[in-house]
């Protein structure tokens, strides 16, 4: 890497964590910025903004009344529209994502001019997502375009396949986006249940149904015990998840492991089109080391100048 990239991606970096904004990061003093519902670990109180569709759903979660004293207080935003935190320009973009998915338009505040560098940052990036030309996209690794040989999608005719083998199906999701979109992937046509964490955020929901939506991170939960598995379907599974899940499922006879991508996210061929229509910008590249490895021998491959971060996870660098 040059220096002057060295010195773009510092000066980046210091946008994202020494200024007065936190993006998916909530720890109560500096204000937060929502991506997606579910985007920080922990929802701590504070000063939220987030687009207003993020916020309405937000409203249906079990939150605590601390959460929802800030929730009532969160600054809402539209699409497009600029706002300012601090000595940033800022303005939400549409992800393509459900329930208010949102990418986030970055620039310093410089007097009497456009700021540089322009930033976008991305959680992730649904079909529908709205390009920004920007000198710097950042991405997460996922693996629908970053793996060489990554995992097919599965849609209703997999899952009612998998239904019919008898036992019910786990379906292991990372987040309550991905469980609303393979939610809306079934349309309706499949009865789903889910993990408590997902369930005000489905349209449909049939307690004890065959398909069962949960967490990555709840798999040792002990009510999956009461149940009976036949196939356990991993959703944009990293390796360590996979692992655990092969440890669990070693102590359940007779259940198969299948791997799949999350329905609703860019595949390579549309982050091309979207990368061109950002203006074929710079890409800083964090995420799962695997798929981060790979993705950016693609991304170079196709024309992009990449400085990767794959040793870190969306957090933890940012």
């Amino acid at each position: 890497m040059s220096q002057a990239l060295q010195d773009e991606v510092q000066q980046i970096q210091g946008m994202l964590t020494r200024e007065r904004l936190a993006v998916d990061l909530c720890d109560g003093k500096r204000t937060a910025f929502l991506t997606h519902i579910g985007a920080p670990p922990r929802l701590v109180p504070g000063p939220w903004i987030a687009q207003r569709q993020q916020v309405l759903a937000l409203a249906l979660a079990n939150l605590s009344p601390g959460q929802r004293t800030s929730l009532a207080k969160a600054v809402v935003v539209e699409w497009g529209r600029e706002f300012g935190v601090g000595r940033m320009v800022l303005s939400a973009i549409a992800s393509g994502l459900p329930l208010g998915g949102s990418s986030l338009s970055m620039r310093p505040r410089t007097p009497g001019g456009d700021g540089s560098p322009h930033v976008l940052y991305t959680w992730a990036l649904g079909a529908r997502a709205t390009p920004v030309e920007v000198d710097w996209l950042l991405l997460r690794a996922q693996p629908e375009w970053a793996l060489d040989a990554g995992p097919r999608q599965i849609g209703v005719r997999g899952l009612e396949t998998l239904a019919q083998l008898g036992g019910s199906v786990l379906i292991l999701v990372p987040s309550a986006v991905a469980a609303r979109q393979l939610a809306d992937a079934v349309g309706g046509k499949l009865p789903l249940d889910s993990h408590p964490r997902f369930t005000p955020f489905l349209e449909h929901h049939e307690p004890n149904a065959a398909l069962l939506l949960w967490p990555h991170d709840a798999i040792r939960a002990s009510s999956l015990d009461k149940r009976r598995f036949s196939t356990v379907v991993l959703v944009g599974a990293p390796e360590p998840v996979r692992q655990e899940a092969l440890r669990w499922a070693s102590g359940r006879p007779g259940v198969e492991l299948v791997d799949v991508a999350c329905p609703g996210r860019v595949d390579r061929k549309a982050l091309t089109r979207y990368w061109q229509a950002c203006g074929r910008p710079k890409v800083l590249l964090r995420g799962d080391p695997e798929w981060a490895a790979q993705g950016q021998r693609w991304l170079e491959a196709i024309g992009a100048t990449v400085a990767a971060h794959s040793e870190a996870t969306q957090l933890g660098l940012f």
